[in-house]
């Protein structure tokens, strides 16, 4: 009977010390340490190898702010909730709200959001983003719970965002593939540059439909400067504008920052809802998508009919000296020679200003970042090749770059 199967699979679980099994170990939250003292780590969710993960994506703006003290309390109950659901993921909490990405079964992550809507009214208008039967090896290890000034950390007080007005509208996927036909559109891709390197909205421009814009940033703090400048005036005004990102977080500011600096001059500002990760759900053949979605959490990055994505080792491409097929949807590019390559794996950045950069396999195994003076210049992202940046980056840019931004709060 089925009541007889699920005993049967709760006690082999039980043997694993896997969740339902009644057998887990328990889940302890502590300090992450120097790498941000006022984190939270909640080490060792038991995942069953044999069994599909969930992943869900979400973000929640809250107005009006939390109180120190309301954010504390959302802190430790999505730690207690964390630890009770056996979830992994990285939660970033702020006085102006949740970003987040969790992983676990279909059940918990589900549980989880419920829990959410329960502890504040301002979830229930979430958009959860669920991803549902991805391999267990996509299922993040530990639950990091990080306080944070902003979730998106463009050096703005949250009290200062609130006052410049309201941010662009949001479109379906489907509403937003319609505007991106047409001519008088622009679309500005909110992302950093070495995410746009392997994947952005392009196929529309063949049919004579909306301009792809890369501000060009290496982080968000990039995107005031590059908003300010003339020539982006130029580019933007008698335009609609239509905004893009990942999951949607990153236009939610931006798009008000855009309607601020520039209002009248342009025809209108629109965003993606739910982001990348949503239109290609609604566009399973792309629509007008080309390459990968860099994202941050286990898959690494993803492309068309690929949700599980390219994450972990790199596959051997047989014998050497064979002829390799080039993929002519790769749209990233080596650093060092310039082959077509989408992959960031090694934890290579750049030498000028510390961004992720792409490096084949073959480059991989010459170390240059670690040889001399000329072979480290040659580890550096295009946009610091454009610059003609030559200076070794500073430990400080390599942390704004990195995890440790300027964003994240002082003891």
């Amino acid at each position: 009977s089925d009541m007889g199967k699920r005993a049967r699979d709760e006690k082999k679980a039980a043997a694993r010390g896997e969740e339902g099994g009644g057998a887990k170990p328990e889940r302890k939250a502590q300090k992450l340490g120097s790498w941000h003292p006022k984190a939270t780590l909640v080490k060792g969710a038991q995942v069953d190898k044999d069994a599909p993960i969930s992943l869900c994506l979400f973000y929640q703006y809250v107005v009006p702010l939390w109180s120190e003290a309301r954010r504390e309390a959302a802190i430790s109950f999505v730690t207690t909730k964390g630890e009770d659901l056996n979830l992994g993921g990285r939660i970033r909490v702020a006085r102006e709200g949740f970003n987040a990405t969790v992983s676990g079964t279909a059940e918990g992550v589900r549980a989880f959001t419920e829990a959410l809507r329960g502890f504040d009214d301002h979830f229930k208008q979430t958009d959860f983003k669920y991803i549902d039967g991805l391999n267990a090896d996509k299922a993040f290890k530990d639950l990091k719970i990080i306080p944070v000034a902003e979730l998106v950390f463009y050096g703005l007080q949250s009290e200062k965002m609130l006052t410049l007005g309201t941010g662009g509208e949001h479109l379906t996927p489907a509403e937003y593939h319609e505007k991106m036909k047409q001519s008088d559109t622009v679309i500005i891709d909110v992302r950093n540059s070495y995410e746009a390197a392997i994947g952005r909205f392009q196929k529309q421009e063949k049919e004579g439909g909306a301009e792809w814009v890369d501000p060009k940033m290496r982080k968000s703090t990039d995107f005031m400067p590059w908003l300010s400048k003339e020539e982006t005036r130029k580019q933007l005004e008698g335009k609609q504008v239509l905004m893009y990102c990942t999951g949607g977080v990153r236009c939610e500011r931006a798009s008000i920052l855009v309607k601020n600096q520039l209002g009248d001059a342009v025809k209108g500002v629109y965003q993606l809802q739910g982001g990348i990760e949503k239109y290609l759900q609604e566009f399973p053949d792309g629509g007008y998508w080309a390459g990968k979605n860099k994202v941050f959490d286990k898959r690494e990055s993803f492309g068309v009919g690929d949700p599980n994505g390219v994450g972990g080792v790199i596959k051997s491409e047989g014998k050497k000296g064979k002829n390799k097929k080039v993929d002519p949807d790769v749209l990233g590019q080596c650093c060092v020679c310039d082959a077509p390559w989408e992959r960031y794996v090694g934890k290579k950045k750049c030498f000028a200003c510390g961004a992720p950069v792409l490096m084949c396999e073959k480059c991989l195994q010459l170390k240059l970042d670690t040889g001399t003076k000329e072979q480290q210049l040659s580890v550096r992202c295009p946009l610091c090749f454009e610059d003609g940046r030559t200076e070794a980056a500073t430990e400080a840019e390599l942390i704004e770059n990195g995890m440790l931004a300027k964003g994240t709060e002082k003891a």
